[in-house]
């Protein structure tokens, strides 16, 4: 994964990679109620493992396209939970958290909602 950004210090330099943010989305999805990465859904979901197995890992792509940044996510929505309300929240998470940690605005957050799990 490439770069995004590069700070410079005196003591050397620093590059926040795409694998970093997407870590930080992830960890921001864990907390939110209501969404699951389909790594945190096939560790809780039992049996449903293995309809989950059918996305990689955390399912967060961080994309860089001219000068946009753009997290694409494929999330489990919790059975039970509003999902309009529990995406546009973690949306606005999302790019709070990464502008706070890492000092990088998002330009769009895509969130695609590829299956229901248990709690």
């Amino acid at each position: 994964m490439a770069e995004l950004r590069k700070i410079s210090g005196e003591l050397g330099d620093i590059y926040i990679s795409e694998r970093a943010i997407a870590q930080i989305c992830a960890k921001v999805i864990g907390e939110q109620e209501g969404l699951r990465t389909p790594r945190q859904a096939r560790e809780s979901s039992g049996f449903l493992g293995t309809i989950t197995q059918a996305v990689k890992g955390d399912g967060i792509e961080v994309l860089k396209e001219k000068d946009r940044l753009i997290v694409k996510m494929v999330l489990f929505a919790v059975y039970g939970a509003r999902i309009q309300e529990a995406a546009q929240k973690a949306m606005k998470e999302v790019k709070a958290r990464v502008r706070e940690l890492a000092g990088l605005d998002i330009d769009d957050v895509v969130i695609e909602i590829t299956g229901i799990v248990r709690e």
